[in-house]
Order: structure tokens, then sequence, then C-alpha cells
């Protein structure tokens, strides 16, 4: 098949919408098909034809918009069996609903009704509502995929979308990469670079936007926990001065590390023990499955679709609050060897079911019947 993947950044060092993106093409491309990714930044992929897709970059709206506009050009001018979106641009055969929907996320971000009325009306709110409301509403797909059953009950109750027209296909993982081996690999040299104790727990929070995923939250557990056992790997490219402040403040900064943006996470992994993502929303935390594939228990929250993967003490925890005390038991709860061992074997057990190799045969079925039929 002739396939389009629209993606403003195509790259391994982004997030998880990126990174995803970079290892569908990298499977698509091995399963023999001709893949195009049209994008405004990019990483080198052998075998993917890359199409520059420029953006106006005076404001936040400009280049969403911009990017739609220029994509949809680039793309009119070719044929493709296929036009599979991560962006939200006027039209695509199918679109990837890759980090949730504006009105959810306007919920979770702006929780009183008039700030989130006056944050609606701003200049990037109401781009993204209309490039929504075009791919929901008004046709601007032929299916839409989420990954999750969280984002598909967001999309059916804000838009009202058919329940038919949505297909939930889990992300998958790059299991050659991310796996419990890793562990013996890279765990010793990297603990002992940072001078983390063979007794000492270390917990993992990757993420490039600390606000949204509640770092604060994970600091405030720690202090609540007053174990000085415990420290705190952070990975991620936001700004980490308020954060550091604060743990210099509560006696944490010891036990606190700011590592930013890292390339080869799985040896972060490697070195934690639990991973911890208490989101305020998150469509699929790729980072969660990443971390089960590499044997860590997960605690996360139910406005993070990949909890449908958690079983609460199986292989992880549901948060239920949006309290510290609450993150700080779960963390407790896994304190002993024996409880991190046992739930992250039983983590990487259910990663296993979620490769990139089932995922990508799963994205083709859904390729077929779009491109047969028209429509699912």
């Amino acid at each position: 098949m002739k396939i389009a993947l629209v993606c403003k950044k195509y790259s391994l060092q982004e997030g998880g919408l990126e990174r995803y993106t970079y290892f569908l093409s990298r499977e698509l491309i091995r399963a023999g098909h001709e893949v195009h990714i049209f994008a405004n930044i990019w990483q080198e992929e052998p075998g993917a034809i890359i199409h520059r897709v420029p953006v106006v970059r005076l404001s936040s709206p400009a280049k969403n918009l911009s990017f739609a506009f220029f994509a949809n050009r680039a793309l009119s001018k070719m044929k493709f069996d296929i036009i599979h979106s991560m962006e939200r641009i006027f039209y695509q055969d199918i679109f990837r609903v890759s980090d949730g929907i504006n009105p959810v996320q306007m919920q979770q971000k702006y929780p009183h009704p008039g700030v989130r009325l006056f944050k609606s009306l701003c200049p990037r709110r109401l781009a993204l509502s209309y490039l929504e409301h075009n791919i929901f509403v008004d046709k601007g797909c032929k299916v839409v995929m989420t990954n999750s059953e969280l984002v598909k009950r967001n999309i059916i109750e804000h838009y009202r979308v058919d329940p038919e027209k949505i297909v939930v296909i889990y992300n998958g993982v790059d299991t050659s990469i991310f796996n419990p081996a890793v562990k013996d690999k890279y765990r010793k040299p990297l603990r002992d670079k940072y001078g983390i104790k063979k007794d000492e727990i270390v917990l993992l929070f990757v993420s490039n936007d600390f606000k949204l995923k509640r770092l604060n939250l994970v600091l405030e557990a720690m202090s609540v926990l007053k174990n000085n056992r415990i420290r705190l790997f952070v990975i991620g490219a936001d700004n980490h001065r308020t954060y550091l402040r604060w743990a210099i403040n509560n006696g944490l900064d010891e036990r606190v590390l700011f590592l930013g943006s890292k390339r080869n996470i799985e040896k972060y992994y490697a070195a934690s023990d639990i991973f911890v993502l208490p989101t305020l929303y998150d469509a699929f935390a790729n980072v969660c499955l990443e971390a089960m594939a590499c044997g860590l228990p997960v605690i996360t929250t139910d406005s993070n679709g990949a909890a449908d993967l958690i079983s609460d003490n199986e292989n992880g925890y549901i948060l239920k609050t949006q309290k510290a005390d609450e993150l700080a038991a779960k963390i407790k709860a896994l304190e002993p060897l024996s409880e991190r061992s046992r739930m992250g074997d039983n983590a990487a057990n259910e990663a296993a079911c979620f490769t990139m190799e089932k995922h990508v045969t799963k994205v083709l079925k859904l390729y077929e019947r779009v491109s047969s039929k028209g429509q699912v």
C-alpha cells in the first residue's frame, strides 16, 4: 500500500505521539509498504519518504491552522491508498486521536466553569475546536482511531460520533527495545552513575509537561512518605525550576534528580523500580506501556487511557483522587521488593500482549477495510 502518515514532528526524541509515528512507519516499511511522512520537523529513517510541511510560527493557532492547510495541500498533489493523520488536519482517511480531545482537555485543565469559558475563547482553543468540529462533525475523516476506551467515550459524549465509526487499537511497544532484560544490562551501571544505593527505591517520572502530568503530586507524596530510601528520576524537557525550588524548601533536593531529556529511555526504566504518572488527562501515555514492558509496576490515574491495561494490586495502581496521600499509600504498598517483583513481572507479561507487530497487524486490517470499502 501507498501510505501517508501525517505528524508535525517525526522523531524518536520527541513525545509519545512523535515516537509512535516513528515506530509505526518503521514497521510499515518492514512489512513492504511505501510510507510517506508529512512533517515539519523530522529525523531521517531509511525507507521513509519525507515531505516537508511548512508552518506559520506567529502563534500556536497559526501553527495548527497553517500545518493543517499546508499538509492537505501537499497531500492533494498525490494519490494514496490511506492518509493516516496523527494531527488535526482538514481531511484524512483515518484520524488517530493521539492527545485526547479539546473539550476534555479544557475540563481537566480549567475545572472552574467560568475560567473554562473564558479560556475557550482564546485563539488557540478556538482553532483546536474548529479543527476538531471539522473532523468529528463535518466528516473530515472516514474513521476515528483511538488508543483507549476512555477517549472513545469522550468523543461520543462531546461530539455525538457514531460508535461504529470509532475503532480502538491500543498502542504497541517495541519489545526488542523495551523488555525486562534491560535491567541486567543497564541497571547497575546507571544506578552507580547517579549514586543510587542497592536498597534505595527509584521512582521514575517521564513527561515534557510537568504541570499536566502533575509532577507536583509526586513530590508531595514523597514529602508525605518521609522515606529517605526513596529517590526520584525526573525525565523531560520542561522547565523544572519551580519544582526544584519546592523540593529544596521541603528537604527533598538530594532525593530528586532532574535529568532533562534522554535518548535511551530504556536505560532509565532499567534503573528504576516504580513508574509514576499521576496525569490530569492522557489519551494513552505510551511511557506507561514502555515501563510495563521493562518490568516496572505503574501508578497512574483513571484519566489516563493506559489505565485500561492496569489492574490494581496486580501490575500497578490506578489513582482515584488527586491527593498526595493516596499516591503515597500506593508507593508505600510497593516498598517491599517482593511486591515490586511480583507486580513488575505481571506488568511485563501484560505488555507482551501489545507488541508493535500486533499493533501494526490491526492497523493494516483497518487500512484494508477503509481503502476497499471507503468506510469501516
